[in-house]
C-alpha cells in the first residue's frame, strides 16, 4: 500500500490529486473544449465545487505547458499580458540553451528574448520615486498568442471574475485573437475560470463569439460524489468512515468539495492520523466528526461570521429569532431554492403560531448587505435560497 500525508489527500485549500473524483459530464465537456482548436474556454461555478481540481487534472492529460495567472481587483489588462510574458522566460531561454533547431522554434525563441530585454528595460517613473513596468509596442495581443502557441501552452485565468468590466472586455477581445491564431497555433487558448453564477459574469464576450466560447458550469457535487471524495479518502489513509458519518459530511457539506475535504481532514487531525494507518484500518467516530464541525466553525473566515452576525443582529425587540428561524428553515429544504410559502410551513413545524408578517418583513430584508445578504431571491423563478453555499454549509455546522 503506497503512504500518504493525511494533507496530501484531504485538500480543502489546494487542488485535489489522490481523492480526486471524476465528474463525467462535466469531464467530457471540459476535454472536448480542449482538444477543439480555437475554443476558448469559460469555467464557472460557486466557490469550493472544484473548478480548479478538474481544471488542473485534465490540463496534465492534454497539455505539455500551462501557465496560469492569479488575478485580483486592480489588475489591469496590461499587467496581465506582462505576467503571462514574464512566466513563458523558462521555457525560451531552455530553448535558446538547448539550441533546438526549427526554423519557428528559432525565430520566436530570438524575438522572445530580443522583447524580454525590452521588458526589463522599460520603466516609467513619478515624482522621481515611483517606478512601474510598462507594456512595450512590440507585445502586442498577437506576439502573446504566437508565444503561447509555439510552446503548444494555454493560459488559465483564475478568479478572472474579480478583474474590472473594462479590462474583461479587452480580454473578450483577445479571445477573439487567439481564435483567429488557432489556424496556425491550433493548441493556443485561454481558459478563464469564475466563482460566480453565470459565464458572462466572468467574461462578456461579444455576440458572434458565442459559438467559439465554451462555457463549463461546474455544479454542486452529489451526494454520491461527496461520499466518493470519502472513499477515496479511506482507501489511501487506510482509515474506516461509516455510512451514518459519510451522510453527515455529505449534508453538511452542501455540494462543495471543499468543506468535505475541510471535514475529513478535521477528522483524520482528531483521530489522530496524519499519513496512512499501517496494519489494521482505524476506524473513525461520530466524536470525530463532532470534533471536526466544531473546529470547521470556529476555522470559519471572518466574512463569514461577520455575514452570519449581520443577520442575527437583535434591531428590536421582537417574540422570536426571525433571522435564525428562516435560516433553520431554507438548511432543511432543497439547496437551490424554495417558496416563501414552504420556508413558513417549515418555520411551523418548530414554532406553530408563527406570524406569515415577520416572514415577510424579514426575508427581504436578509437579501441586503445590512443583513450579511445571505439569502438570495431569484426574481424568474421566485424562490428564495442561500445566496453562497458556503453560507449553507456553515448554518448546518
Amino acid at each position: 500500500m503506497d503512504k500518504h500525508q493525511t494533507r496530501d489527500v484531504f485538500t480543502p485549500a489546494k487542488p485535489a490529486r489522490v481523492a480526486f473524483v471524476e465528474r463525467e459530464s462535466v469531464n467530457n465537456r471540459l476535454v472536448d473544449s480542449l482538444n477543439t482548436p480555437g475554443k476558448q474556454i469559460v469555467v464557472y461555478g460557486h466557490s469550493g465545487t472544484g473548478k480548479t481540481t478538474l481544471l488542473v487534472n485534465k490540463l496534465t492529460q492534454v497539455y505539455e505547458h500551462n501557465i496560469t495567472t492569479r488575478c485580483m481587483k486592480g489588475l489591469t489588462f496590461e499587467q496581465l499580458l506582462l505576467d503571462a510574458f514574464d512566466q513563458l522566460a523558462p521555457y525560451f531561454a531552455s530553448e535558446k540553451s538547448e539550441n533546438i533547431k526549427t526554423s519557428s522554434g528559432i525565430d520566436l525563441g530570438a524575438s522572445y528574448l530580443l522583447l524580454q530585454a525590452k521588458v526589463a528595460a522599460q520603466t516609467t517613473s513619478e515624482a522621481g520615486e515611483k517606478h512601474a513596468r510598462m507594456l512595450p509596442p512590440q507585445l502586442t495581443p498577437q506576439a502573446l498568442g504566437r508565444f503561447l502557441g509555439a510552446k503548444k501552452a494555454c493560459w488559465v485565468l483564475e478568479d478572472f471574475h474579480k478583474i474590472d468590466e473594462e479590462e474583461k472586455y479587452k480580454l473578450s477581445q483577445l479571445m477573439k485573437v487567439f481564435m483567429d491564431l488557432a489556424y496556425e497555433y491550433a493548441e493556443l487558448k485561454i481558459i478563464a475560470i469564475g466563482a460566480v453564477d453565470t459565464a458572462r459574469q466572468v467574461v462578456d464576450y461579444d455576440r458572434e463569439m458565442r459559438n467559439r466560447v465554451a462555457e463549463v458550469h461546474v455544479s454542486l457535487m452529489t451526494e454520491q460524489e461527496v461520499t466518493a471524495i470519502i472513499d477515496k479518502g479511506e482507501k489511501a489513509l487506510n482509515i474506516e468512515i461509516s455510512g451514518d458519518i459519510k451522510k453527515l459530511v455529505g449534508r453538511h457539506s452542501n455540494g462543495l468539495a471543499s468543506v468535505c475535504h475541510h471535514l475529513c481532514l478535521n477528522m483524520c487531525n482528531a483521530a489522530g492520523v496524519f499519513c496512512t494507518v499501517e496494519g489494521e484500518s482505524l476506524k473513525l467516530t461520530k466524536e470525530h466528526f463532532a470534533t471536526a464541525v466544531k473546529a470547521y466553525v470556529d476555522e470559519a473566515s471572518d466574512s463569514i461570521k461577520s455575514a452570519f452576525d449581520k443577520a442575527f443582529k437583535q434591531r428590536r425587540k421582537t417574540q422570536y429569532e426571525n433571522a435564525r428561524l428562516i435560516l433553520d428553515a431554507l438548511c432543511s429544504l432543497p439547496e437551490n431554492g424554495t417558496a416563501r410559502f414552504d420556508i413558513l410551513r417549515q418555520i411551523r413545524h418548530e414554532q406553530p403560531k408563527y406570524p406569515e408578517a415577520n416572514l415577510k418583513y424579514l426575508l427581504p430584508k436578509l437579501c441586503t448587505a445590512e443583513y450579511g445578504a445571505i439569502v438570495r431571491f431569484d426574481s424568474n423563478s421566485g424562490l428564495h435560497s442561500f445566496s453562497e453555499p458556503i453560507y449553507r454549509a456553515y448554518a448546518l455546522a
